[in-house]
Parts: C-alpha cells; structure tokens; sequence
C-alpha cells in the first residue's frame, strides 16, 4: 500500500497540536505495518514559491525526510481543470496533480486536511480514497489493530448528566462568551435532551437537541415542528472514527420517526468536516449570523419520494428517507449471522423504546460496505438492500433485519484495490479482506446507505410465502415488484414512505 500525504499536514505541525499528535501516531503505524507514505514534487514546488526564506528553508527540511513521487505523468492543466475543477492559483493545480495521482492509480490513499481538496476529490468521485489524518489512523488500527477498535454506541442522557467540564467543551468556551457561565446552566434548568458517546468516562461526541418553533428557529423554511441541534461536537482524540456520522444518523432518524418538519444547525466556517458532513445529507446553507456563523437547515418529509433522474442523489437530499417507487430495484441479501454482528452491531436485540429515547438502541454509522462473492451484476446507485440474517441463536435469526440503498458497485481482484475502496468504511480486518480476495471469483464491493432497521424483523415464512426469497436463499436474488407489493407493510421502519 502506498499512500500520498499532502505537504499542508507537515507544515500545520508547528501549529495544530491535535494534529502534531494525530500525525506522529500516523507515521508510526505506518512503519509498523509496512505503509509507504511519500509526497509529491508538485508540493515541493508550491512551497519554493514561499516569500519567507526561513518559513520556506525549515519547512522544506520537514518534507525532505519523506519519500518523493518524481516525474509522474500528469495531464495538462485544461485537462486538469475538466477533471478536479477550476484551477485559478498555483497551489490549486497542485492540488489537482496529487488527486490525479490517486486517480491514475500511483497511490492507493491521500492524506490532507485541506478542505478544498476533500471537495474537489468528492466531486472527481475520490472521496473514499481521501483521508483527514484522523481517518487514515483510524482505518490503520480497523485493519491490523482490530482488537482495539472503539466500539461506540449512542446513549440518552439530560443535561444535567453531562460534566461540562470535560474538554470536549473547551473549543465552545472559547468560541462563545459565557458558555460556561450562562449557556450551560441554562441547559441544565431546562433538562435538555442529549446523545453521548463515551469512551471510558470521557465523552467521545455529544448532541444537545431542543425543540422550536419556527418564530423563535427564525429559519429560512417555515415549518410547525423544528428540532435545533445546540451542540454537536466530537472530542479531537476520536475524529476519524465515524462519532459524527453516528451522531447525525442518531439526529436523522429521530427527527424522521418523530414527525418534525425541519431540523437546523449552526456552525463556524472552520469546522470544515462538520459542513461536508451536513452537506452530505441534505442540510443547505439558508445564512450567516452576526458572529460569522452558518445556518444550515434540512427540510423533513413524510410519505412516497419519487426517485427522479438520479435516484442515489435523491435519497442522499432526503435521509433517511428512500424512494421504492418502480425504477428503483429491490434485492434480499443473506448475510450470516457473525458478519451481521459486525455490520450492523446495534441490530443484535430488541428495542424497548423508539430511537433516540431511553431504552432506545445504540446507534452506528450510516455509511457501510457489503463483501461478498455474489455473481449478479443488476444492482444500480440508488436500489434497495434488504439484508437477511441466515439462521442464528440471536435476535433476528432468519429473518429480514435491515434496510439499506446502494452507492456503488464494483469488482475486483486486487487486494490493495479493496483496501483502497474501504478505507473510510470497512469493519473488516486487512487479513479478513485479503482472505476474501484470494482465488479465482472477483469480490463484489457494495457500498450502500443505511436505512433501518425492520422492527419487528420480517420471519422466514412470511419471505417464502410472498415470494421475497426463492426456496433456499444462498444469494443476493432480485425481489420481483409483486412480492414487493405484499412485504412493504411488514417494513417497520418508525417513518412513513
């Protein structure tokens, strides 16, 4: 595995601790377990354009000890521009000349904090393969150190639960006059709700919700039911792990299965990775606040979405909401029960209580990859999974469980290509993936959006007796319309659709 790092790391070491941290526990892993790491020339040229000779002398030093990717062919710059975006400074055709180098397959991985690149490689389709530092050493302990792996789930708690001393706050404190001394007393009188994640005794990432009325909101859309997200924070030392993406499915599906109309957030134009993370899932920027702060707002829906002329994009605008309309494919996927458990972790028992509420289930990331040696070809972005669990002692045993849509597709037989391909969402070891690889059947890699989650799981019998699953299932079949047409009231989900 060979993985690029992008000089702007290097040079943030002076500056950013969390960084300076992050980045020295990425160089050792790396060693460790035999990851090339290199740099680009065309950083090497970008930091000689430099005004500050001294700046530019120790910063150059820095880069030197690492690898260099020499002489690799790039296209020209209109080429680059068609490819990875406009390009109107220097440093931005750098930029485009180290995604081309991800693209045309010199490195498997590039590391940055540049949110302008995270950008361009989401709209060149690279996203999976452009890592923050925290995602590169978080996929690092996934795949050689799984015995370590954080396992975090969602709990509820009240605000007056929560030590508002923990660190994870301090960034507020200082972005907020009287956090502490008024904002956070304030919550606490008003027992307002909230979702942790620990690790230890120490929080791992935290939301504080509270309900508003759109007069109080002063949101752009008008809506009758509005949650506000106050906080929503994940602590520096367990960034990379997915808190995020685990906290926004948490707020999603509440919000969804509690009928609200609108949900909103306020964020700093700093927080780079909480934006992309909204803007992943539907929230736009409606405005800016006095203090500088962005608004951003999603719109909720209840009932039949049309899958319109790109029915991945529609589902993403409208998490976790899906179309099921007649262009949209259906597939069964059996799984059996110890890959299920990895998965889908929080799917493992009943729950007491609705998502989000005391009794309620832990909740786990959204987006997820699927590995199997299934020869159909059909599938297309947008089209619906149902995954059934094959027969087990737990919960859910033999029955369909979950409910996800389709991202990508894709084959090979190429081990450092599915490492690449799952870096940001694999629960699998590196052994793990290197086993499936081995022989003669390309592995099929399925990325897919998760749903839900079918409460009460729909039983063997009803399958067979609607014609879901054919006799004996064994692999991913296709779900004729007709038999579709009798299992979606059995589809649980908490929401209409």
């Amino acid at each position: 595995m060979k993985l690029l790092i992008d000089t702007n790391v290097i040079i943030q070491l002076e500056d950013a601790k969390e960084i300076k941290a992050q980045f020295a526990d990425l160089q050792r892993k790396c060693q460790e377990h035999g990851i090339s790491v290199f740099v680009h020339e065309a950083s090497l040229e970008d930091i000689e354009r430099d005004p500050d000779k001294d700046r530019r002398r120790v910063t150059l030093s820095k880069v030197k000890k690492f690898r260099q990717l020499k002489g690799v062919h790039v296209p020209s710059e209109g080429e680059l521009a068609r490819l990875y975006g406009k390009l109107p400074k220097p440093n931005d055709v750098c930029d485009a000349k180290m995604l081309h180098a991800v693209a045309d397959g010199v490195v498997e991985l590039f590391v940055t904090e540049d949110d302008g690149i995270h950008r361009r490689a989401k709209a060149a389709g690279l996203s999976e393969q452009v890592l923050t530092v925290a995602d590169a050493v978080a996929w690092l302990k996934q795949a050689y150190e799984p015995d370590q792996v954080f396992l975090p789930s969602v709990e509820y708690a009240k605000a007056y639960n929560i030590d508002f001393k923990d660190e994870i706050f301090d960034d507020l404190a200082a972005d907020y006059v009287g956090f502490r001394e008024v904002w956070v007393p304030k919550c606490k009188e008003e027992h307002r709700d909230c979702w942790v994640i620990k690790d230890g005794g120490k929080l791992a990432g935290i939301v504080i919700r509270k309900d508003e009325t759109h007069a109080a909101a002063g949101t752009q859309y008008a809506a009758a039911k509005i949650l506000k997200i106050c906080t929503f924070k994940v602590a520096q030392g367990h960034r990379g792990q997915k808190l995020g993406e685990q906290l926004l499915k948490q707020v999603l599906w509440h919000c969804q299965r509690n009928d609200y109309d609108l949900t909103y957030v306020t964020a700093f134009p700093k927080q780079e990775g909480l934006i992309r993370l909204l803007e992943e899932y539907g929230f736009e920027k409606t405005k800016t606040l006095a203090k500088g702060e962005l608004v951003f707002e999603k719109p909720m829906g209840s009932g039949p979405l049309a899958a319109g002329t790109d029915k991945l994009k529609t589902v993403k605008k409208n998490y976790p909401r899906f179309s099921d309309d007649a262009a949209v494919s259906k597939f069964v996927v059996p799984i059996q029960p110890g890959y299920h458990r990895k998965l889908f972790p929080e799917a493992t028992a009943p729950t007491t209580g609705s998502t989000g509420a005391p009794g309620g289930k832990p909740g786990n990331t959204i987006k997820k990859v699927y590995i199997c040696h299934a020869p159909t070809n059909a599938m297309q972005p947008g089209d619906l999974l149902f995954f059934y669990m094959t027969k087990s002692p737990s919960y859910g045993s033999q029955s369909m469980t979950s409910v996800g849509v389709v991202e990508s597709v894709r084959w090979t037989l190429d081990v450092n290509e599915v490492r690449k391909w799952t870096a940001k969402r694999s629960v699998f070891s590196d052994a793990e993936l290197a086993h499936w690889v081995a022989g003669s059947r390309p592995l099929k890699v399925i990325d897919f959006l998760l749903i839900g989650h079918v409460e009460p799981t729909v039983p063997l019998t009803d399958l067979l007796g609607y014609g879901v699953l054919p006799s004996w299932p064994q692999s991913i079949n296709k779900i004729p319309e007709s038999a579709y047409t009798k299992l979606k009231p059995l589809l649980k989900l908490g929401f209409k659709f």
